[in-house]
């Protein structure tokens, strides 16, 4: 009797939350019903033109191409012509509705027969079932606090970038001396795992230079000080996020032998330096670094400064979004992702990635883009053909023949439109400074390079 109660208890423990549930359930406040009334001689009289087309072609055994008897083709054709003449008048009916309407429809509609409807003789009623894009409002981001970004470029920094320049063109002497950071170092190994060789740990005659970082930090420590002609056997912890499990987190043994050293031999920083790489002077080579680091610095601070503003815009909005949108924006989002990692050697399907993986990113495009379209309709804020020609002469700079590049932009429809886009969504940004609360935050040069985002 005990255990009957306590099974009782639970289903009502159920039911109860099961009413919770449905009680959290709201409805869609994008959601539009239309009925859809279809003609019913309409109907008969387009079946049986269907028929009549079908028996044309209709293949019977007993009977020749077309003379079979029209009974025997509306018993094997009559379900699936009728269907497709009631989904055609049907959609053709919803499209009338949704002009007269004027519904900003998101997504397709799901047209059913109409439930409850009371029989007609006359009339066949659906029920068209859809979504509609919410209306959207002019933000107000009076009360928004976003930063806009600065980074000084100073001469120290163009030095530094001209060194690294410099550094890629070394060329190495031999020597005897024992290898040392910026050293180019030649080298046999065998790694070993319980002293069993392991796949990829060997090598011949092969080169790298000392202290750039290309080798775990352990093994550089290990080649080090050695002469040429020296080996040497010295443990290599291998890190806990390394790419190959069998070897992740596990300390192994190499046995090393330095066979050469090169040191670096840095060119000169004159004219001769400038012309290997195709320009005329030392002089001009730097004022170009520069400008290329100017851009560079430029594109970076705007980029960080639109994401602020972004997130100001994401902030104060706050309307329905429909779920049309936001599925198909999901199904894109992870469309790319699989196809990113095909290249990267990676077979996945998109069957294979949870239903909830890209939502919230999804759910923020949509939103995002409904508000800048507001912001750009309502403030008139569309990229102008100045603007384009601007942004197409900032990215000719850099090439040899500016004009060509120029052209290129402005006379190709697609190129032109992609920067108009460009040029719009800066015009956002700029929208956004002018009414939020501006914070600027300067950002050291070193950062704002390292910064891959």
């Amino acid at each position: 009797m005990a255990e009957e109660t306590k099974v009782e208890d639970k289903t009502v423990e159920a039911a109860e939350a099961a009413a919770e549930v449905k009680e959290e359930v709201k409805p869609n406040p994008l959601e539009r019903k239309v009925e859809i009334l279809l003609d019913r001689k309409e109907v008969e009289k387009q079946v049986a033109k269907g028929l009549r087309e079908r028996g044309k072609k209709a293949r019977f055994h007993g009977f020749r191409p077309g003379k079979a008897p029209a009974a025997m083709v509306a018993a094997a054709y009559g379900r699936e012509v009728e269907y497709d003449v009631i989904n055609k008048l049907a959609i053709d009916e919803y499209i009338k509705k949704i002009e007269e309407g004027k519904y900003r429809v998101s997504g397709m509609p799901d047209i059913a027969p109409t439930e409850g409807a009371p029989a007609d003789a006359d009339k066949i009623s659906f029920t068209a079932t859809f979504e509609v894009f919410p209306e959207v409002t002019v933000p107000d981001v009076k009360d928004v606090e976003v930063t806009k970004y600065e980074c000084e470029l100073t001469d120290e920094n163009v030095n530094k970038t001209i060194d690294v320049m410099r550094k890629q063109r070394a060329t190495y002497n031999p020597t005897e001396k024992a290898a040392a950071d910026t050293d180019e170092v030649t080298v046999d190994f065998k790694g070993t795992l319980d002293g069993e060789a392991f796949a990829g740990g060997t090598a011949s005659d092969y080169k790298f230079i000392l202290g750039a970082g290309r080798m775990l930090a352990e093994f550089e420590n290990g080649i080090r000080g050695m002469k040429p002609g020296e080996t040497k056997t010295f443990p290599v912890t291998f890190p806990e996020n390394y790419p190959s499990k069998e070897l992740a987190g596990k300390t192994v043994e190499f046995e090393a032998t330095l066979k050469a050293v090169g040191e670096e031999v840095l060119p000169a920083l004159d004219d001769e330096f400038a012309k290997s790489l195709q320009i005329e002077s030392f002089e001009k080579m730097k004022n170009d670094v520069k400008d290329n680091l100017q851009r560079e610095v430029e594109a970076r601070l705007q980029a960080r400064t639109k994401q602020s503003a972004m997130s100001a815009l994401l902030s104060v909005s706050d309307f329905p979004l429909p779920h049309a949108a936001v599925e198909e924006q999901r199904q894109a989002l992870i469309h790319d992702a699989v196809e990113k990692m095909k290249l990267q050697g990676i077979k996945l399907q998109p069957q294979d990635i949870p239903a909830s993986a890209m939502l919230q990113e999804a759910t923020q495009r949509v939103r995002l883009g409904l508000e800048i379209s507001t912001l750009v309709e309502k403030e008139n804020l569309q990229g102008t053909d100045e603007q384009v020609k601007a942004l197409a002469e900032n990215i000719a700079k850099s090439y040899e023949d500016p004009k060509e590049v120029v052209d290129w932009y402005i006379n190709n429809p697609q190129h032109k439109a992609e920067l108009a886009a460009v040029a719009t969504e800066n015009n956002v940004v700029d929208w956004v400074l002018k009414n939020a609360k501006v914070k600027n935050e300067k950002i050291p040069f070193e950062n704002l390079m390292a910064d891959r985002a």
